[in-house]
């Protein structure tokens, strides 16, 4: 898709991802925003810009799917707190390329896979799966890393966040990732967004497998928590003491059996080291490590220089896929994962005034 006005792109709700795009897209040029989806009829008929935090902007938000799939626009930024399948195939199929940070990094499944390829070859346009992690951090950063070494035998990535800062909701802290729960409801059943991050972090998997020229035959899954040692005050509310305050999950890749590929996800509500029961020997506000084990072997920690909270997580997360819309519209139609696309990059945002 070559052309020379900037991309119409629809924003698709307006979450911390949602609204950190917003401002991006309308700091950008080469981009502009089309039309804005939202959840709660309480957000509809407000300023995309009014949502976002910044000036206005002169589109309104809707909650009207109709209306916004009936708009000239090159671009659907879809950011839902969990994708619809069916909701993603009807907008690939009305003409508009899509990119996501709610998985579909590397769509391995052949039903679903030939599901949102239909949907794409209708449409005339991509799909892209983007975001941190999965997206950057667990998938195209090892790769990366992968060209120094002769001999790879092992990947670990890393995620250590302290999220007592950030700015999600109850609903996400408590509803979707478990914290506060008593241990007995945490012993009963892991978080309820563990599935879902299963998935998408297999297919994190899959693409580095996929990358080095192999194939998973096998996953695995752990999950273990931390309780508070005493009352701790997070961003929404408190943590009572002996409730979950820290989560620790491991995803695996197996070949024949062994672990050749670890995702290891540290997320603490405190960096008191006296705070938590047990206390996990890894703090930090935002940190991926990713170690390449091999010949030789490396190591890469990617961290903000300067932050207060974790915050930093949902601006990278929000541009790598703002910076990932223009490749893709240029793409050929179709699924087009990080091993499809030419290096995303923020080109046009180098400020040298």
């Amino acid at each position: 898709m070559a052309t020379n006005r900037p991309l119409r792109i629809i924003q698709w709700a307006t979450g911390s991802i949602g609204r950190t795009a917003i401002a991006a897209i309308a700091d950008d040029p080469g981009l502009e925003i089309a039309g804005l989806w939202v959840h709660t009829d309480a957000k509809a008929g407000k300023d995309a810009g009014e949502l976002a935090g910044i000036d206005p902007v002169g589109v309104v938000a809707t909650h009207d799917k109709d209306a916004l799939l009936a708009l000239d626009a090159d671009c659907v930024l879809y950011a839902p707190l969990l994708a619809d399948v069916d909701e993603i195939c009807r907008i690939l199929a009305s003409g508009k390329n899509l990119v996501t940070p709610t998985g579909f990094s590397f769509v391995k499944d052949p039903t679903l896979a030939a599901k949102l390829d239909a949907a794409c070859q209708e449409g005339g346009v991509s799909f892209h799966g983007s975001g941190i992690h999965p997206g950057f951090a667990g998938d195209r950063l090892p790769l990366v890393l992968s060209a120094l070494c002769r001999r790879i035998d092992t990947v670990t990535v890393y995620e250590i966040c302290d999220l007592s800062g950030g700015s999600e909701s109850e609903e996400m802290m408590k509803g979707q990732l478990g914290f506060g729960m008593t241990a007995a409801d945490a012993a009963k059943a892991p978080p309820a967004l563990m599935g879902f991050m299963s998935g998408i972090f297999y297919e994190s998997m899959d693409m580095i497998a996929a990358g080095l020229g192999f194939e998973l035959d096998a996953y695995d899954h752990r999950h273990e928590f931390a309780l508070a040692t005493r009352d701790l005050p997070v961003h929404y509310g408190t943590i009572d003491k002996d409730h979950v305050a820290g989560q620790h999950f491991e995803y695996s890749g197996l070949v024949n059996g062994r672990e050749v590929i670890q995702f290891k996800t540290f997320w603490k509500m405190t960096n008191d080291p006296d705070a938590l029961d047990p206390n996990w020997p890894h703090d930090a506000l935002l940190e991926y490590v990713v170690e390449v084990e091999g010949d030789p072997s490396v190591r890469c920690t990617l961290s903000p220089l300067e932050a207060d909270t974790s915050e930093p997580g949902l601006i990278w997360t929000a541009m790598n896929c703002v910076n990932a819309i223009a490749p893709v519209c240029a793409a050929e139609p179709g699924l087009r994962s990080t091993l499809d696309l030419p290096i995303v990059r923020a080109e046009g945002r180098f400020r040298i005034d």
